[in-house]
């Protein structure tokens, strides 16, 4: 493949802002006493970087090797170009041309190298010229070092190369809960720069953002995800508001395909939709809240050994809400709901749970919908109050309460919250529709 159709790809849309400091486009033109033979080897050796759009460019100069490792650049898709290095020169300026043949096929490339700090951590590189044949590539002309290039022709002109691999931290150009309400629906994204969640369903990490294009390449977070590739666009981004366009890859080849439409420059082909901040929301808060929250211990008045503890269990794949007691048998789950996060309000701390198992006094409930509220949450989220809301304000949850909780989502959105003087009084009996103070384990 091809050093230019490569790069054409991905970059040639990144290089046409790239300003040029002379209009003068002519080449330094090499006589035969301009140009001397050095050495056999490239004139630097060590991996480097050419950093733009968020998207380095990662090079690895060996003393016979030149590859470009676009494996190595993010979200590319792409191969190895790998050209084996036959013979560098330097003209009467000081330039050094590098020429060079490419392992896979009958193409030479010469490139250039200019300005080499002394201790090789800078330096300018060239390498717009393929030539057909060695001797070409050896007779080739010196670009001039303000040359102004044609992008369009998968011209790049001098980049700046630094050494050792760039990793420029990732900076989304929205953050924030952004919502979209249709037909009595509502969806939202929650954007931080490492993950995306989409409808406190499930959360997506942030692998790479192309500055140019405003794509994200993702990958499923949470267990039911973790096959799946994602890539987001964003579009028309004004005030508080964003177009939003999304696709889904889950395929045998979704990482490839993933990647393949992150490097494209042309748009996702997929419907954009404008979504609207929510400023009301407490993402920061929220998204914190993770892990085992344990209620105060229910101690023996007798032997002040544990008797009883509810916990509410925010961990991917193993949400739950546990009744833990001493029942004769040791203390440990006596009763338990395990649960999956359907949709989450975070201005109103709610979050709503489909019961995916019942078991103990609250067995029957699989496949009803508990409603469940949220406040004081800690900024590091090692604190959190609870709270399990019933449409009648019943105090127990168990099956035998009848119909209490929702049975659909909506039904379950629709429950309140229980006043904020509603709250629980270490009683193993009555701990429903009452405020739960609660520290993570």
């Amino acid at each position: 493949m091809k050093i230019k159709k490569v790069l054409s790809l991905f970059a040639i849309s990144a290089f046409l802002l790239t300003s040029c400091s002379s209009d003068d486009n002519s080449p330094i033109r090499p006589e035969q006493k301009d140009q001397t033979e050095v050495s056999k080897e490239s004139p630097v050796v060590g991996e480097y970087s050419f950093n733009h759009a968020g998207n380095p460019i990662p090079f690895v100069f060996e003393k016979n090797v030149i590859t470009m490792k676009m494996s190595g650049m993010a979200g590319s898709g792409q191969g190895d170009d790998v050209y084996n290095v036959l013979t560098t020169y330097k003209n009467s300026e000081g330039v050094l041309k590098t020429v060079a043949k490419n392992k896979e096929t009958s193409e030479y490339k010469a490139f250039f190298f200019r300005d080499i700090k002394d201790d090789k951590s800078e330096f300018m590189f060239n390498m717009d010229l393929t030539a057909k044949s060695e001797i070409e590539a050896i007779k080739s002309a010196y670009p001039a070092k303000d040359i102004v290039v044609d992008h369009n022709k998968g011209q790049f002109g001098w980049l700046k190369m630094t050494k050792g691999a760039i990793v420029e931290p990732i900076a989304l150009p929205v953050n924030g809960k952004y919502v979209f309400s249709q037909s009595g629906h509502t969806y939202y994204y929650n954007f931080t720069n490492e993950v995306v969640n989409f409808n406190g369903a499930y959360d997506m990490t942030v692998l790479a953002h192309n500055k140019n294009t405003n794509k994200i390449l993702l990958q499923g977070k949470d267990e039911s995800v973790k096959n799946n590739y994602y890539v987001i666009q964003l579009k028309n981004i004004v005030d508080d508001k964003v177009a939003i366009a999304r696709l889904t890859f889950s395929t045998a080849t979704a990482k490839t395909d993933a990647e393949k439409e992150f490097a494209s420059q042309e748009d996702i082909k997929a419907n954009f939709t404008t979504y609207t901040k929510d400023n009301g929301t407490t993402n920061s808060a929220f998204a914190n809240l993770k892990g085992t929250y344990g209620s105060t211990v229910i101690l023996d008045p007798v032997t002040k050994l544990p008797l009883a503890q509810y916990v509410f269990k925010l961990v991917d794949n193993e949400e739950a809400f546990l009744f833990k007691a001493e029942m004769g048998q040791g203390f440990g789950d006596q009763a338990s709901f395990k649960l999956k996060t359907v949709a989450t309000d975070e201005k109103a701390g709610q979050i709503i749970y489909e019961v995916t198992g019942s078991t103990g006094y609250y067995s029957g409930r699989t496949g009803q919908f508990l409603t469940v509220y949220v406040k004081d949450i800690a900024k590091d989220g090692s604190k959190a109050t609870f709270a399990i809301a019933t449409k009648d304000g019943g105090n127990s949850v168990a099956g035998s309460k009848g119909d209490i909780v929702g049975k659909t989502i909506e039904e379950a959105k629709a429950i309140k919250a229980p006043e904020s003087d509603k709250v629980w009084k270490l009683d193993m009996m009555k701990y429903a529709h009452l405020w739960i103070s609660t520290t993570r384990e």
